[in-house]
């Protein structure tokens, strides 16, 4: 029966795009349906127990992260076989292509993805045939937020881009060489007249090792020797160079690299990378001095910052394989999820939807940190996988509430001091609630009116009901709640995380009117596949029937 009722509703909601001749919202929705068709297509096939042995395909520069992505997925019990170069004969169930530019033949689109490894400030990779490439293949790794707007521009956008950072590899050996070098400058040095140049005056005063096409034990054999790795770009305004950097560290040795407009996206890289700033020889030289001199005090945070890295990247495969069904929907909720510092106050946004995230990114408040939001190819299964994530999370740190904003609310130029005030209500109201909601959208029926209260000028309203999650605080009994929340349940009717949580017996929710947030209605649904302009009227109709169900309530006290 719930199966007929969505069919059902699909009906009822395409009529309702005819009748108001919004005919290009049919055509978004009916390509968001068609895109959870074909996910669940795919996996029924990575469920079948013949497939899963993939293949990784990539060039000797890459054989790192080839080697990162395999460790990941046999913890996953997938078996990965790497290939260095062409391969004669694609017998793998799928797929990973690490510079696909790079090789004769590619496997079949439907059974590859492509990890895209170049630097949007160039465009010598990006010609019409790699574009192609990129956009036939069945998903796209990205692993620069840089880049994801130009591939968006070129068409190669969310839901078929995965963003994973590439960050360094915890099971790396790390025993300590007696050092021979000052610094190791590995790579293209011959064809980049800017780094010849750089490489040339820090050989002026430091013993310098530069290995050109030196690959894998070899080339990490020297690297041990070295007391720093040097990193400087190929071109000027390059995006930063993370496979040479993960690489680095994840043998123990420090690097110092050339400041990226990009660096700012790796902020667990503190206490491992020294930047020294774009272009100056002089920044160069001034920070390679300080680094030799306080070697021992890096040394010690470089651990640290080596286990951040790690613990990113591996929550991002894992993100991705959850995304395209090749695990589990519950297997990312038993791990924990990746948030750079340990924060009450969340951020849900997905990074491939780059233009909310750069939208959140410019207001966020500075108690704030961002969690790259769980995906699955069915959206609100995603959203739903974050918010138990998050409660998992707040109930392993023993918080007490949990603040929790989406990447398209629009956020009051007072929030700060409106968070504030919220905050200490809802202290003084102790364990008597579950949810604050800052907006509300598309509640069934009149709400039952619980209780009011005034405090600070405003007037809190509890009520029974709730339906929304773009702004709101999560007392323990929410928190509790949301950890229990089942992914495999595919049912949007009742799993919804917001029908879910309506659904408790005896919920306490409280609002005020008007509501404390807004809704950023040029935002684009990343659930439904819907501009979010449709939910506009929703939300006014629900603040009238609140302020309507409270004006009844309040008549009937006398």
């Amino acid at each position: 029966m719930p199966t007929i009722h969505r069919h059902l509703q699909k009906v009822k909601n395409a009529l309702g795009y005819l009748h108001r001749g919004d005919f290009s919202g049919l055509w978004r929705r009916l390509t968001w349906y068609r895109r959870e068709q074909t996910h669940g297509k795919l996996q029924r096939r990575f469920s079948n127990e013949n497939v899963n042995a993939w293949g990784i395909l990539c060039t000797p520069h890459t054989r790192f992260i080839a080697n990162a992505i395999s460790e990941r997925l046999l913890v996953h019990g997938i078996e990965a076989e790497i290939s260095e170069g062409d391969v004669g004969v694609f017998e793998r169930d799928f797929y990973v292509v690490l510079c696909a530019q790079m090789f004769k033949k590619l496997p079949p689109p439907d059974r590859r993805v492509v990890f895209q490894l170049e630097q949007s400030v160039s465009s010598r990779w990006f010609t019409p045939e790699y574009i192609r490439v990129l956009d036939e293949s069945f998903a796209v790794i990205e692993y620069s937020m840089a880049n994801l707007k130009f591939l968006a521009e070129k068409g190669i956008k969310y839901p078929k881009v995965h963003y994973i950072p590439i960050g360094a590899v915890k099971s790396f050996e790390r025993f300590n060489e007696e050092k021979e070098y000052d610094f190791i400058f590995y790579g293209d040095n011959i064809s980049s007249e800017r780094r010849k140049k750089f490489i040339s005056e820090l050989r002026k005063k430091y013993n310098v090792k530069v290995c050109s096409n030196v690959f894998g034990e070899e080339l990490y054999s020297i690297i041990r020797k070295s007391k720093v790795v040097i990193n400087i770009h190929y071109y000027r305004g390059a995006i930063l160079e993370m496979p040479r950097i993960s690489e680095s560290i994840s043998l123990g040795v420090p690097v110092l690299s050339e400041g990226t407009r990009d660096q700012c996206e790796y902020p667990e890289l503190e206490g491992a990378v020294r930047f020294f700033e774009e272009d100056s020889v002089e920044s160069m030289m001034s920070v390679a001095a300080d680094m030799l001199r306080n070697l021992e005090t890096i040394n010690e945070t470089l651990p640290r910052a080596l286990h951040s890295s790690a613990d990113r990247f591996t929550f991002m495969i894992d993100r991705f394989l959850t995304a395209i069904g090749a695990v589990p929907a519950s297997r990312i909720l038993d791990a924990s999820l990746y948030v750079h510092k340990s924060s009450q106050f969340l951020a849900l946004s997905l990074p491939e939807t780059i233009d909310r995230r750069k939208a959140v990114s410019a207001v966020l408040p500075e108690q704030f940190e961002i969690f790259d939001g769980i995906r699955n190819g069915i959206g609100w299964i995603g959203c739903g996988s974050s918010f138990s994530s998050i409660g998992r999370y707040a109930l392993k740190n023993n918080m007490e509430f949990m603040v929790v904003i989406e990447d398209d609310v629009k956020l009051p130029k007072d929030f700060y001091s409106i968070l504030k005030e919220i905050l200490d209500y809802l202290s003084k109201r102790e364990e008597d609630w579950d949810i604050f909601s800052g907006l509300m959208s598309d509640l069934d029926g009149a709400p039952n009116i619980i209780s009011s209260e005034e405090f600070g000028g405003r007037t809190y309203i509890t009520i029974d009901s709730m339906s929304s999650t773009v702004f709101n605080v999560y007392n323990k009994s929410a928190l509790h709640r949301l950890s229990c929340w089942n992914p495999m349940d595919i049912d949007p009717t009742t799993n919804t995380i917001d029908r879910y949580l309506a659904g408790k017996p005896g919920l306490r929710v409280i609002v005020t009117l008007p509501f404390i947030v807004g809704h950023l209605e040029e935002a684009e649904s990343t659930l439904w596949g819907i501009s979010n302009n449709k939910y506009a009227p929703e939300i006014s109709r629900t603040e009238l029937k609140i302020e309507a169900a409270f004006a009844e309530w309040l008549a009937k006290l006398g």
